[in-house]
C-alpha cells in the first residue's frame, strides 16, 4: 500500500506517511485524503480527479495567464475582399488578344534571337 509523499512540517520536511486514496492527474505523486485537491471543470464542478497543492497552484497561474493573453489579444480582422478588375482592361485585353490564355512568345538565345559566341 503506497502512503502520501506530500512533504509536511516546517523545519523538518518529512512525507505526510497517510495511506493514499489517490495520485496527482499531473505529476502521479501518491495523495492522501488531507492532501488531495479536487480539479473543477470551467464550470466550478468538481471532476472527480485530484491533483497536488503545487500542480493545482501552476494550473490556476496557468489559466490566470491564459485569460490574460486571450483578453489583450486584438479581435480577428475581417476577410479581405477581392478588388474587382476593371472591365475596360479585361475588354481591351480580350480584343487584342493579349488576355490568360494568349500564348506565350519564346525566343531562344535571347531577345533579338542571335546565338552569342
Amino acid at each position: 500500500m503506497e502512503t502520501c509523499t506530500v512533504e509536511t512540517g516546517l523545519l523538518k520536511k518529512k512525507p505526510c506517511g497517510h495511506p493514499a486514496v489517490t495520485h496527482c492527474l499531473n505529476c502521479e505523486q501518491p495523495l492522501c485524503a488531507q492532501h488531495a485537491v479536487p480539479e473543477l471543470t470551467d464550470t466550478g464542478k468538481k471532476s472527480g480527479k485530484f491533483l497536488c497543492k503545487e500542480c493545482e497552484a501552476a494550473h490556476r497561474e496557468q489559466k490566470k495567464s491564459l485569460a490574460a493573453v486571450a483578453k489583450s489579444a486584438p479581435p480577428p480582422a475581417p476577410p479581405a475582399k477581392k478588388p474587382a478588375a476593371p472591365a475596360k482592361d479585361a475588354a481591351a485585353a480580350a480584343k487584342s488578344g493579349q488576355g490568360d490564355d494568349a500564348p506565350l512568345d519564346f525566343v531562344p538565345g535571347g531577345a533579338g534571337g542571335k546565338d552569342k559566341k
